[in-house]
């Protein structure tokens, strides 16, 4: 379930089990303007989540620069949602924890 919320000083965003290109289009325009408007940072808990399309990487670099690289962060991500990022060889620019 896709969900915005203010938690430990955090924006926090968490997504539905899968994030292909429709899911993408339906929530990145809120996404964009919660985090133009956060002044803490920003965290993605992709909990559950078991599917990302590029769109939802493109979403994550948007969100990374839109917050600053220090203040943006994803947590709880899969094995196989990691493996996406690495082979787009983001892994090492995104904090994944």
């Amino acid at each position: 379930m896709f969900n915005i919320a203010k938690a430990d000083g955090r924006l926090v965003v968490t997504f539905p089990e899968r994030m292909d290109t429709l899911a993408c289009e339906q929530h990145a325009h809120r996404i964009d303007e919660e985090v133009s408007q956060a002044q803490e940072p920003v965290t993605f808990d992709l909990a559950g989540v078991i599917y990302v399309s590029s769109s939802f990487l493109r979403i994550c670099l948007r969100t990374a620069q839109a917050a600053g690289q220090d203040r943006f962060a994803m947590a709880n991500v899969a094995p196989e949602v990691r493996k996406v990022f690495k082979i787009a060889g983001l892994e090492s620019c995104l904090a994944i924890r």
